[in-house]
């Protein structure tokens, strides 16, 4: 298949699982080079060979990540541009974090449970795009696409901490398209709504889901129609697009 994307150089987190998997594969199968991380490493595994087989092993290396690791985001960018010999054309930084407890108004969360959803939503996004946006690691011209969420476009009550991450990883990519544009590199964000991915299934447990029919479309969204999106901000065809946030919610806001 004839894509923008053949033979570009992709960084993708949160690729074993979810969204970032989904995107992964749509990328693969577009003839994307890719470089793999993410935190669970036997997740990680069973992706690679997968990918690989819609590939080739050749075009896909993975690496197992801590995004709230300074050291391990700038040695996992620095290796894929050393591994390819060539710039990184694109990243999708889709790792995220949601807390599993209950419901939980601002008085009742922990320090703990706060820092830790910062910590990987916010200051672990920031790592990736200081990394990223580093003198002579990203082409001339690339794109950089975020996923956020419906989370950091409104509030929730009983969710604020991951409203309040996702509010800053929005934040940061309006700033850092600002930053990046005179160089030729796009910087945009997804907010996914309820879509059909572990992580969201494993919150489910704890604190039930949205009724569909406050969703225009009446069902929630799959990792793939999010995917969707991911690769058409990093291809060509995006190319006068950056410093946005694309809803991809079926109609949640509406």
């Amino acid at each position: 298949m004839s894509s923008s994307l053949t033979n570009k150089l992709i960084t993708v987190t949160g690729a074993a699982s979810g969204i970032g998997l989904s995107t992964a594969r749509i990328l693969a199968r577009r003839g994307a080079l890719l470089s793999l991380a993410d935190y669970n490493k036997a997740n990680l595994t069973k992706a690679h060979e997968e990918l690989a087989s819609l590939s080739s092993p050749k075009n896909i290396i993975s690496t197992p990540l801590d995004i709230r690791s300074t050291a391990s985001v700038n040695d996992w960018i620095s290796h894929t541009r050393k591994h390819f010999s060539r710039t990184i054309d694109g990243c999708a930084n889709i790792a995220g974090f949601h807390p599993l407890w209950a419901p939980k108004n601002i008085e009742e969360i922990t320090d703990e449970e706060f820092d830790e959803t910062i910590q990987i939503n916010t200051v672990g996004l920031f790592k990736c795009l200081r990394a990223q946006l580093a003198p002579d690691m990203l082409s001339s011209p690339s794109s950089i696409v975020n996923v956020g969420s419906v989370s950091g476009l409104i509030g929730f009550a009983g969710d604020s901490a991951y409203v309040a991450s996702k509010h800053a990883a929005h934040g940061l990519t309006k700033a850092a398209s600002k930053e990046a544009g005179k160089r030729g590199i796009r910087v945009n964000a997804v907010a996914p709504g309820q879509t059909n991915t572990p992580m969201v299934q494993a919150m489910a447990a704890g604190k039930g889901t949205l009724p569909l029919p406050f969703l225009s479309l009446g069902r929630e969204g799959q990792p793939e129609e999010i995917a969707e999106v991911i690769s058409w901000l990093l291809g060509e065809e995006s190319s006068y697009v950056t410093g946005s946030i694309y809803r991809a919610d079926g109609g949640m806001l509406d």
